[in-house]
Parts: structure tokens; C-alpha cells; sequence
């Protein structure tokens, strides 16, 4: 336990040279939540967002100074440096999931006073629930993606495995609407009840999928 925690510290120090740059980030989000409505529907999504690109982006970094080379030279199993990536990458999702929901209330409360209407917070709550759901599923995805062909070519890889994912998706959502009759209206408010529930579903599932896969992956890797 203690080496994992070890190697979340070492992971979290990467955050450390984008600091700057998420707190412009930040300023800019928030100055135009208050100067649009609209943004503040974003700004739930886009913090996590960043924050789990921030923890991708880990692989890079030890990338460059070769630090799982390093790292293996001591007694350390491999499948605690995957699981403690995981974890991680997790962590660093979460704070910006929660740092996304507490500016959306902030600038919320200075503009209306509103807060405690549960409309809002309801309508905020589901938006930030899943967009966290919707980023995870796409990290099971990429993190795998980075251990077999690294932090370079994985970059690219990811981008096509986005846009296959989003094409895939589409077809398939099409293909199950003509098979069971299901109007567009009527798919619409399916996923308006259950769309939280099945992404969470899925979730938790790639999430252990990805975890083994990429613990494969690491452990046949040369380094």
C-alpha cells in the first residue's frame, strides 16, 4: 500500500507544471459563466475534463524522463505501478469533477442567489454526474491505449479511437431504434431516465476490463 501511495504522490507532482495554466483556465470559465448563461452548463463538464486530460497526461511525463525504467530497478511489482496509474488518473478526475460543481455554484450564487433551487442543483448534479461517467468511459479506453503504444503514437491512436467510438456508438443506438421501433422522442426520454444508470453500468465493467488488459499489456511490455 504503502508503494502505491508512494506513486500517486510522484504522479501528482506532475500537476505541479500546469498549475498556471488551469488556474487561467479557471479565470476564463468563470468570468464568462458571468458574463453567459450558457457557460455555466459547461463549466461542470470542462473541469473534469481537464483535470482527467491532466492525468493522462502522467504517461508522458514519465515518458520523458524514463521513469519507469527507474522505478523497476526496486522491488516493485508492475501491477501496482498500473493499479496505482488507475487510481491516480481517478483521483485527478474526481477533483475536477468536484472543483467543476463547486465554481458552478459559486458563480450561480453571485449572479441569482438560486442555489438551493433543485431544479438547478438537480439539472447540475445529472450534467456533472455524466459528464464524469461519459470521461471515465473513454479513459478505460485510452489508458490501455497509452501502455501498449505509449505517449506519442498513443495521442493519435486516441483521437481515431474517439472518433471509431462516436461512430460506433451512433450506429448502434440506430441499429437497436429500427429493431425495437423506438421513436427518437421516445429514445430521448429513455436517456433522460437511464442514462446514468447504464453509463455507470458500463462504466464500473470497462473499468475492470481496462484495468486487466492494461496489467497485461505492462507486464509483457520490455522496458
Amino acid at each position: 500500500m504503502n508503494v502505491i501511495k508512494g506513486l500517486i504522490v510522484k504522479d501528482f507532482q506532475t500537476i505541479k507544471s500546469y498549475k498556471s495554466t488551469v488556474l487561467y483556465m479557471i479565470v476564463i470559465f468563470v468570468v464568462c459563466g458571468f458574463l453567459n448563461n450558457e457557460v455555466i452548463n459547461f463549466l461542470p463538464i470542462f473541469m473534469p475534463l481537464c483535470f482527467g486530460m491532466l492525468g493522462i497526461s502522467s504517461f508522458s511525463y514519465d515518458n520523458l524522463a524514463k521513469a519507469d525504467k527507474y522505478l523497476l530497478t526496486f522491488p516493485i511489482n508492475k501491477k501496482d505501478i498500473v493499479k496505482a496509474r488507475y487510481i491516480y488518473i481517478l483521483l485527478v478526475t474526481l477533483l475536477g469533477t468536484l472543483l467543476g460543481f463547486v465554481l458552478t455554484l459559486i458563480v450561480q450564487e453571485i449572479k441569482t442567489s438560486n442555489i438551493l433551487n433543485k431544479e438547478f442543483l438537480g439539472n447540475t448534479l445529472a450534467i456533472i454526474i455524466g459528464g464524469l461517467l461519459s470521461i471515465m468511459f473513454l479513459q478505460a479506453f485510452q489508458i490501455p491505449v497509452m501502455y501498449k503504444f505509449g505517449a506519442e503514437k498513443g495521442r493519435i491512436i486516441q483521437m481515431i479511437m474517439v472518433v471509431v467510438l462516436m461512430i460506433g456508438i451512433s450506429l448502434i443506438v440506430t441499429a437497436l431504434m429500427k429493431f425495437f421501433n423506438i421513436s427518437l422522442d421516445s429514445f430521448i426520454i429513455m436517456l433522460k431516465d437511464y442514462l446514468i444508470a447504464i453509463l455507470g453500468i458500463s462504466v464500473i465493467i470497462l473499468y475492470i476490463l481496462s484495468f486487466v488488459i492494461s496489467c497485461k499489456i505492462y507486464d509483457k511490455k520490455e522496458i
